[in-house]
């Protein structure tokens, strides 16, 4: 046999017995399980994973571990903290990768926030195939933030605050309520004079410490007018023209106020004898009304209340005059021209007067009597008469009309003293009695009678 025929049945051979021998090694060979190192995923103190078994031959892919090759289920916080008595969230902890992830405390390791301090949870990510991931997150607990004390106000402003107009105001406290042992005063006075709202600073101090407060305040008129009667029961002539400020005064504490009768009427009604009633009103700017009733008397041309005086001519000289009058009057002796009282005298419970002049009279001059009720207002008739020397002329008065002594009065501007009105209400009532020392009566006296002398000569004229 030559060599080239040995080496080939050799190999022959060989090849024979390695095909006989393989199927047992391969048997031998998947009886010894395949090692599979599992790989640590970051941050993740678990992982739970099946790798199944595999008869195929293990690629450089599969050599690399799966957990590596998994995207992480949740991505863990960092600097976590909470306030005190806070109630945290497991998404304050960790943010999972998608919906699918569930997020869940760990049995015993809920978070608790009752103290402050510094703490950890076990958070556990569960995937939709139940592969789980826990976390172990640290957290801080803090005491919750004191709120700055503010000191307490000296003083707080009122609200609604209303004061009088033109009523001034002394005290601050009525603007604001202060702390105990706090001073208070005005920057400057507050303004009353003009209704509306104003603004005013109050000063709060207690010794130490200053504020300046300011308030804001309603100026308002609710005080009604005064309203001063010169006579609520007088006499008048026929078709006299009586305006209402020339029988009532009236004031009001804002400055302005208007008076007017409650009838519409511009002046008195005077077309008719009799006794009536008026009613007067007086208006402020912000409403207020008050008002009065007053009386009075229309008197005809010829009335009167009682007789003339007479003179006793037997008695009469130059400078005294001697007569009867109404019992309890005061008889007025003027002069002829109306201008001059020349005596007075009051006439006794039997109506005698005695009246001595304060000048002669001389031959030839004529005066005119008239007497009058000091305390009711009545009066009498008008006389005259002519000195003739030592004999004396007297003659009464033709038709003596009571409307020419309220009309001259009227004109006449002298007030009583007792009180400051207008002459035209209060002519009949307000006459000084004999006697009286004041200056400014006697006047007031002359005019009137002098007044109702000029009339009686008009009227004669």
């Amino acid at each position: 046999m030559s060599k080239t025929t040995k080496f080939a049945g050799g190999l022959l051979a060989c090849g024979l017995t390695f095909s006989l021998a393989a199927p047992v090694f391969a048997e031998e060979e998947t009886q010894v399980p395949e090692a599979i190192t599992e790989a640590v995923v970051p941050e993740a103190s678990e992982t739970t994973e099946t790798t199944p078994a595999t008869d195929e031959v293990t690629t450089a892919e599969e050599n690399t571990p799966k957990a590596q090759l998994k995207t992480a289920v949740a991505v863990q916080k960092e600097d976590v903290s909470f306030v005190k008595d806070a109630t945290p969230a497991v998404t304050d902890f960790v943010t999972a990768s998608d919906a699918s992830t569930t997020l869940a405390y760990k049995a015993g390791t809920e978070p608790k926030t009752s103290i402050a301090g510094t703490f950890s949870t076990t958070i556990v990510a569960t995937l939709a195939d139940t592969t789980t991931q826990e976390f172990i997150v640290s957290y801080t607990v803090t005491e919750p933030a004191k709120a700055p004390v503010e000191a307490a106000p000296l003083a707080t402003a009122k609200t609604n605050v209303t004061t009088e107009i033109n009523t001034a105001i002394k005290d601050p406290s009525k603007f604001v309520t202060a702390a105990t042992g706090v001073t208070l005063s005005f920057v400057k006075a507050p303004v009353v004079n003009r209704l509306g709202v104003q603004t005013v600073t109050v000063v709060a101090t207690d010794g130490t410490t200053t504020e300046n407060i300011p308030v804001s305040y309603t100026v308002v008129d609710t005080t009604k007018p005064e309203i001063e009667v010169y006579e609520d029961d007088f006499y008048v002539g026929l078709d006299e023209d009586w305006y209402v400020e020339e029988l009532v005064d009236a004031t009001d504490n804002s400055g302005f106020v208007k008076t007017y009768f409650a009838n519409g009427r511009e002046t008195l009604d005077t077309s008719k004898e009799g006794t009536f009633t008026v009613e007067v009103i007086a208006e402020d700017a912000s409403g207020n009304t008050s008002s009065v009733t007053l009386t009075y008397t229309v008197m005809g041309e010829d009335f009167y209340f009682f007789d003339a005086p007479v003179v006793n001519k037997t008695k009469t000289t130059s400078t005294d005059i001697y007569g009867t009058a109404e019992p309890l009057t005061t008889v007025f002796i003027i002069s002829e021209n109306g201008e001059e009282l020349l005596g007075m005298a009051d006439a006794d419970e039997n109506g005698n007067f005695h009246a001595k002049l304060d000048a002669a009279l001389v031959k030839g001059q004529t005066v005119f009597l008239i007497s009058m009720d000091m305390d009711t207002g009545e009066f009498s008739d008008v006389s005259e008469f002519t000195f003739q020397g030592d004999s004396l002329k007297v003659n009464p008065v033709d038709n003596a009309e009571k409307p020419a002594i309220v009309q001259t009065v009227k004109k006449a501007p002298v007030k009583p003293i007792a009180a400051p009105a207008p002459v035209k209400a209060t002519t009949l009532k307000e006459l000084p009695k004999t006697g009286d020392n004041s200056s400014t009566g006697l006047v007031f006296a002359g005019f009137l009678v002098s007044g109702l002398a000029v009339a009686l000569l008009r009227k004669r004229g």
